[in-house]
């Protein structure tokens, strides 16, 4: 080769060098960058962490009222228990006034006040009503499900509220309007005709503070009260809670029904609320009557609640006589 050529070639040679040094700093330089922008945006991820792990930390008081979940209609009384909401304040807005509570009206305007609908309602027998001017039921026969303490004279019950409206008061009713007190007061599943003496043993006590005597009724009292206070959307204590816990262990195969002796019955349904707190609430609907008389005026769920009406012996053709009471099938039924 002459040296003219070695003269051109030896430029060419040092473009080329110069190219493939130039490409090689670019590569690094990318991978450095890509390496600092992953390193970026790991610091900043696990900045974050950091951040929503520190703001995820707040205690809430265990005062502090939970908020309210509406359990479905189709709930178990268990399922309506865990929902509701606990509040263990030691007290509310206000101060309670019985009287702002109006009881004893009639809300469904059959003519006869929530009591008097209260006590035909839980008759073990139909009961017999004087509609003439003010209605008041004049004869019937009830059991106590919180004593088993039995009379045919009403003036020996009660008509409890089941949720005392002092309670009601304490557990959000302080919130009300009157309208939906009223509705309260007088609701049907909230009333039951127990013994003057243990209503007034009961007070305002709730289930943590005072249990029926009779323990076959604790089931259906609890499964009362959960559902009261669901529906009402009212809430409970902690230690409010774990007795109404406790009661409904008891439930056995017959499920929430109030013992009457030989008897029993559910409590009778009224209208669940609506509307706000503040705001007006439709009338319950009248209570449905214990039990129908099949093909007759008196009806005797067993030779028990006839004894209470004062009706044994019962002969064929007399009210209240059928053959399932008549146990020798002599035609005298309880004797």
């Amino acid at each position: 080769m002459s040296l003219q050529s070695d003269r051109r070639i030896g430029p060419l040679l040092g473009a080329c060098l110069l190219v493939l040094a130039v490409l090689s700093a670019g590569c690094g330089a990318s991978s450095t960058a890509d390496r600092a922008a992953q390193g970026s945006a790991v610091a900043s991820s696990e900045s974050s962490a950091s951040s929503s792990s520190t703001t995820t930390t707040t205690i809430v008081p265990s005062t502090a009222v939970s908020p309210t979940t509406v359990a479905p209609e189709s709930a178990s009384t268990r399922d309506r228990l865990a929902v509701l909401s606990i509040d263990d304040r030691p007290s509310p807005q206000g101060v309670y006034r019985r009287e702002e509570w109006p009881h004893w009206a009639d809300i469904d305007g059959n003519g006869c006040d929530a009591r008097q609908d209260a006590l035909v309602a839980w008759s073990i027998v139909p009961a017999t009503v004087n509609r003439s001017g003010t209605c008041k039921v004049v004869t019937g026969s009830w059991v106590s499900p919180y004593d088993l303490k039995s009379s045919n004279n009403t003036s020996d019950f009660d008509v409890d509220h089941l949720v005392p409206l002092a309670n009601a008061f304490q557990s959000g009713g302080w919130a009300w309007s009157t309208e939906r007190r009223r509705a309260f007061a007088n609701n049907p599943s909230e009333l039951v005709v127990a013994s003057s003496s243990s209503n007034r043993s009961k007070g305002a006590d709730s289930p943590d503070q005072w249990r029926p005597p009779n323990r076959d009724s604790w089931c259906a009292y609890a499964d009362g009260w959960v559902k009261v206070k669901s529906v009402w959307g009212l809430t409970v204590t902690t230690s409010e809670r774990d007795a109404l816990g406790q009661m409904l262990d008891t439930c056995g195969i017959a499920g929430p029904v109030w013992p009457l002796g030989g008897t029993a019955m559910a409590t009778p349904e009224g209208a669940p609320p609506s509307g706000s707190a503040s705001g007006a609430v439709p009338a319950p609907t009248p209570a449905a009557p214990v039990a129908p008389a099949p093909g007759g005026d008196v009806y005797y769920a067993n030779c028990a609640a006839a004894r209470a009406a004062g009706a044994s012996p019962i002969r064929a053709g007399q009210p209240g006589y059928r053959t399932a009471l008549d146990g020798d099938k002599d035609g005298v039924a309880c004797e």
